[in-house]
């Protein structure tokens, strides 16, 4: 693998690596893989060191920074004070790699977008990863291929976007914004801010974004990236029948149909593509059918827009499971704005109480739960044949859920306990 000059001299010392999460080990690999050394430092795992000094600082030339820190960490303050070289694992995985870049950013919907795009440039006979924020690290990748034509679909988060300073892309996507992680932002523009640094630094040849994003760079009065492309493209034919008749998917394949478009490619090949295409798990979807009662899984709805986008899906009555950990913003907002389209709601975890006060303020049936699985079953007592219940939490998930993929499996096995429950007494 050939190393720039600066990666070499970084190399001369071991590398240190915040955090010993999925992209930290990814980038002991990739030192190791690089002939380098490195040491991990974690607060969390007794197994790490889990201080860092400006004296140890001095001790290396470059840190990898996992997206969980702060940018006023005392580690980072305590590297930047020593002179160290400071950048997350896709800086450094940018860096390295060969082959063509396409980054995607959005609030909601972006796994899906990295996904279908991903899919669809193999079926059209490239050789694409997914990587990033998904849950592969771009720097595992580069452990086991690196090759020249091959793309890197990269998903970033405003996390891995706000440490960006040497990350570069051929082509830029930043599908939509709306109100999430206010918990660590405190505002709507610091959050834009953060997302805002993934174009800043790319110096990408070619940029898209959706509307939503328009009106926000509209609004906090920042001026567009050179030959940016707004996606405004209701026109576009949408395949029946398939996710992506669903919002903000069906953005996210007229997105996907401009990119391709612009690649030179047949619109019909996007089409032919989506037959094929599977959609991960907890993304709005439908579980199972108990007594005509319909069950929806959308466990990835960690934020308001996402629950309000599914719950506009359905036009029958709709029994919400709702509540988690709050990552900021107005819950009365929230719960004024969809309060409407629910026939009761079923609320657990820190917010529940909070939301129902609201709720009974509306005059919207409620109750609360000590456990999401007793919400689950409260649901299912209640809801008749016609009515769906959906689980769409609009909040992120908490204690004993580590993260949306465990609490949407403990949906879909409560779900599954239910009907077996009812086979049994038939």
């Amino acid at each position: 693998m050939e190393i720039s000059k600066d990666i070499q001299a970084w190399l001369k010392k071991p590398v240190a690596i915040f955090g010993a999460g999925v992209s930290g080990k990814a980038v002991v690999d990739l030192v190791d893989h690089l002939g380098g050394s490195s040491v991990v430092f974690d607060e969390q795992n007794s197994d790490f060191p889990d201080s860092f000094t400006k004296a140890q600082a001095s001790k290396h030339h470059l840190v990898i920074v996992s997206p969980g820190f702060e940018l006023n960490h005392p580690w980072l303050v305590a590297a930047e004070a020593a002179g160290c070289e400071i950048m997350g694992e896709l800086d450094l995985a940018s860096m390295l790699w060969r082959g063509r870049v396409l980054a995607i950013t959005g609030t909601n919907g972006k796994t899906t977008l990295v996904e279908f795009i991903t899919h669809s440039l193999n079926y059209a006979g490239h050789n694409a990863f997914a990587v990033g924020n998904i849950g592969y690290p771009f720097a595992k990748l580069l452990t086991k291929t690196n090759d020249p034509d091959a793309w890197a679909v990269v998903e970033v988060s405003s996390f891995q976007a706000e440490l960006m300073k040497r990350f570069r892309a051929d082509t830029v996507v930043w599908s939509n914004f709306s109100e999430d992680h206010l918990d660590r932002y405190g505002d709507m523009e610091s959050y834009f801010l953060a997302k805002a640094k993934l174009f800043n630094v790319a110096k990408a040849k070619s940029v898209y974004m959706g509307k939503e994003v328009l009106s926000a760079y509209c609004d906090f009065g920042h001026s567009l990236p050179r030959d940016t492309y707004v996606v405004d493209s209701p026109f576009i034919r949408v395949p029946k029948h398939s996710i992506f008749n669903l919002k903000p998917q069906r953005e996210n394949f007229q997105l996907a149909a401009v990119l391709f478009r612009a690649w030179g490619y047949d619109p019909e090949m996007l089409h032919d593509s989506v037959r094929s295409f599977r959609q991960s798990p907890h993304r709005l979807a439908p579980v199972s059918e108990i007594n005509g009662i319909e069950f929806w899984n959308d466990s990835k709805a960690t934020n308001f827009s996402s629950a309000e986008a599914a719950l506009k899906h359905f036009h029958q009555p709709v029994y919400w499971i709702g509540g988690g950990r709050h990552k900021g913003g107005r819950i009365d907002a929230f719960a004024q704005r969809i309060g409407h389209r629910i026939k009761k709601a079923f609320l657990s975890g820190e917010t529940a109480e909070e939301v129902a006060k609201v709720f009974k303020g509306l005059g919207v049936q409620c109750d609360t739960f000590e456990s999401l699985e007793n919400s689950i079953k409260g649901a299912y007592s209640e809801a008749s044949s016609g009515g769906v219940v959906l689980f769409s939490p609009g909040f992120a998930s908490q204690k004993p859920f580590r993260h949306y993929k465990e609490r949407g499996k403990c949906f879909e096995k409560v779900v599954s306990e239910l009907k077996v429950n009812l086979q049994l007494t038939l």
